[in-house]
């Protein structure tokens, strides 16, 4: 069996929608703060929150009582709505006002990579198909996003704004069907179990 899952490396993409962060670099850039350093420490923060998340999550279904597919639904639910707000949302220019690398970070981190939509679908996926499995694909994605980061620090005075939110909008399309498909699945679920 293998751990490494393309479909599942692709839902964490869009949903933790990396190009969403481009705005918040841009700014730093102007405001001649060091890019890379920003980027790469935001990455690295938001996959501590997430491995945390793996190995915490599942637990919290036995502590409040609830069931996985009663948190599909609420998961989904946050999922469509970030999906329809990056679908629906105008081009955005930071107006620097954020100075503070520190902040910057802390923005960037969470809830922009690591929000709560994000927790959610992490905390499903490490139920449905376990720790290890999610945790592999995890440090693959989040490879790519420092990855992406990295080329973005490199070519920020080349970067096309415009390119870089219709990118952002295609990702939310995407993110939105991965929400349906959860919710739809919660309320099966929830149907079987009551029948």
């Amino acid at each position: 069996m293998s751990f490494v899952d393309f479909a599942l490396i692709a839902q964490i993409f869009a949903l933790v929608n990396p190009l969403s962060s481009f705005p918040i670099l841009m700014s730093a850039y102007e405001n001649k703060m060091n890019v890379k350093k920003i980027a790469i420490s935001a990455v690295f923060v938001a996959l501590t929150i997430a491995v945390i998340i793996v190995f915490v999550g599942p637990a919290l279904f036995k502590f409040f009582g609830i069931t996985v597919d009663s948190f599909r639904i609420a998961g989904g639910l946050i999922l469509l709505l970030l999906g329809i707000e990056t679908v629906r949302s105008k081009e955005k220019h930071e107006d620097g006002k954020i100075t503070k690398t520190d902040s910057i970070i802390s923005i960037m981190a969470t809830p922009l990579l690591t929000g709560p939509a994000v927790i959610s679908f992490i905390t499903i996926k490490a139920y449905e198909v376990g720790k290890i499995t999610t945790l592999l694909n995890l440090l693959i994605t989040f490879g790519i996003i420092a990855l992406i980061f990295i080329i973005f620090a490199f070519f920020v005075r080349k970067i096309n704004a415009k390119a870089v939110n219709l990118t952002s909008k295609v990702l939310g399309l995407f993110l939105t069907a991965v929400a349906i498909e959860m919710i739809a699945s919660g309320i099966e679920g929830i149907i079987h179990a009551s029948g």
